[in-house]
């Protein structure tokens, strides 16, 4: 493609190289990338300003390895086009977009503190069960299932929530040549911030919550949210499918922003005012009876799983599902046959006393709350709580997720949760204030081993914080680690050991 057919299109990318000259303009391109190391000839390099790095430095090994155009915020070298005012993420984002022009027809995104993972994945399910092809993206990677059942996940070679920009247009590109229709797609406030997402063709989102999280990035609530507002004010195309969560604070408030949009907008919650409205939520032993109304029709439903904020996760989906006109009928019958989304009140059955295993992303106060609440209503003995809290994050959350675990628990288990290149020990400590009786026990690994050597009948144990991941970061060294297989094989262990004697 020559760069003056990719720029053709975007007003932002033909104002900034309008004076570049005819030859580079005619110049074919082979590739973007903000990388200098994977430059190649005949790509474009972006220097982009990040919080560890600065793409600038990079220059020069851009063009020694073949960068045709190099584009920055500010520099000396006339070669290099300077972005002045306009954002080189931005840039970065536009550019990719239109070298990866292709995307699904059908593109929700999903927002909000919590849920997001749990929301995309029954948007994915839903519409297979319509019939069509469709994907899910975020946190588990991407993941696809036609109607014939056949599930296929990659997983994001970055690990982020909402990928960066080079995975993410290249992936879009790649589900539409696979004939994908639909796509549900995590939207992260920090990829709300740094313009990964807009150009992004969404025909529809969802506001699931905010909570306190990422603070440490976003300085306080009210820019967070402000992040998150940005996919329904700035991103979203016209006449949008919205599905708003109006139980939530802040989803209230969205809703009186957005309210005289063009978007067709679906409200839902346990509010009067929701268009949705869930009018019983009952938790049993490992599914929830759940009824709904819409329309002045009412809607019985069960679902096969735990965590009465799993209802709201379904409904969300329901919702953005019933915005983009797809019959509710069909809709309410097809909720009965969601599956949870890995690492997401995943439920492991301790066979040799009756005990009951979940393990959960829960990482924010908020989430952990929500999950802890949910088993309480079930629990018919003790609650044991297993959790830490990442390194080089939000550090304001950690006393609170300590209270709110020795609020439910009967014993709290303080681990080890990616500590990165913050000290594990300072880590604990801090979560410690909120729990000061709880056992502190390093090493995940044991903890786990401890945690489920003290189950008895009926208990309950919750190991937080990781769910689905299958690596845990300790300063600059990354090793296999997955909460699931580590508690699986202490079960199998400890039915091994019962069975010699």
């Amino acid at each position: 493609m020559l760069l003056k057919d990719l720029i053709s299109n975007n007003k932002i990318l033909s104002d900034l190289l309008k004076n570049v000259p005819d030859k580079i303009l005619n110049h074919n391109v082979n590739g973007i990338s903000g990388n200098s190391k994977n430059i190649k000839n005949d790509y474009i390099f972006v220097a982009i300003k990040g919080s560890h790095f600065d793409g600038s430095d990079y220059i020069n090994e851009a063009k020694q390895n073949g960068a045709f155009l190099i584009i920055a915020e500010k520099s000396e070298d006339k070669s290099v086009i300077s972005t002045n005012k306009v954002s080189t993420r931005l840039v970065y984002t536009k550019l990719l977009a239109s070298f990866y022009y292709k995307q699904p027809k059908e593109i929700i995104g999903v927002t909000g503190t919590n849920g997001k993972t749990s929301t995309v994945e029954f948007c994915r399910q839903l519409w297979v069960q319509a019939g069509w092809k469709a994907a899910s993206m975020g946190t588990l990677g991407t993941k696809i299932e036609n109607t014939l059942n056949k599930g296929f996940l990659k997983s994001s070679r970055q690990n982020l929530t909402t990928f960066d920009p080079d995975e993410l247009y290249k992936e879009l590109y790649s589900l539409e040549n696979q004939e994908i229709s639909h796509l549900a797609l995590e939207a992260s406030s920090h990829g709300l911030d740094q313009f990964r997402l807009d150009s992004v063709k969404f025909t529809g989102a969802i506001f699931t919550n905010l909570s306190h999280d990422h603070l440490d990035y976003h300085k306080n609530i009210e820019n967070y949210f402000h992040c998150k507002k940005r996919l329904f004010t700035k991103i979203l195309q016209n006449n949008s499918a919205v599905a708003i969560n109006i139980d939530d604070e802040f989803g209230k408030r969205l809703l009186n922003e957005i309210k005289n949009s063009r978007h067709i907008i679906v409200t839902f919650g346990k509010s009067s005012d929701a268009d949705v409205k869930i009018n019983s939520i009952k938790q049993n032993n490992q599914n929830i009876d759940l009824v709904l109304e819409y329309n002045n029709q009412t809607y019985y439903s069960t679902i096969g799983m735990i965590g009465v904020f799993q209802s709201y996760n379904v409904v969300a989906a329901a919702s953005i599902c019933i915005a983009l006109g797809i019959d509710a009928n069909l809709i309410f019958k097809s909720i009965s046959y969601l599956k949870p989304a890995r690492g997401r009140m995943e439920l492991i059955s301790a066979t040799y006393n009756n005990s009951m295993i979940i393990i959960d992303y829960a990482h924010t106060p908020e989430a952990l709350r929500y999950v802890l609440n949910s088993i309480k209503k079930i629990a018919k003995q003790k609650i044991i709580t297993l959790f830490g809290c990442g390194g080089d994050r939000d550090k304001e959350k950690r006393k609170s997720m300590g209270e709110i675990a020795k609020e439910f628990s009967s014993l709290v288990i303080v681990t080890d949760d990616n500590p990165r290149s913050e000290s594990p020990s300072n880590i604990r400590k801090d979560i410690l204030e909120g729990c000061p009786n709880a056992e502190e026990i390093p090493n995940r690994n044991k903890a786990i081993n401890y945690a489920i050597s003290k189950l008895q009948k009926n208990d309950f144990l919750l190991i937080a914080g990781k769910g689905h991941e299958t690596s845990q970061t300790v300063g600059m060294e990354t090793l296999p680690f997955d909460d699931y297989t580590v508690a699986k094989e202490t079960i199998k262990n400890i039915e091994k050991s019962w069975v010699a004697e």
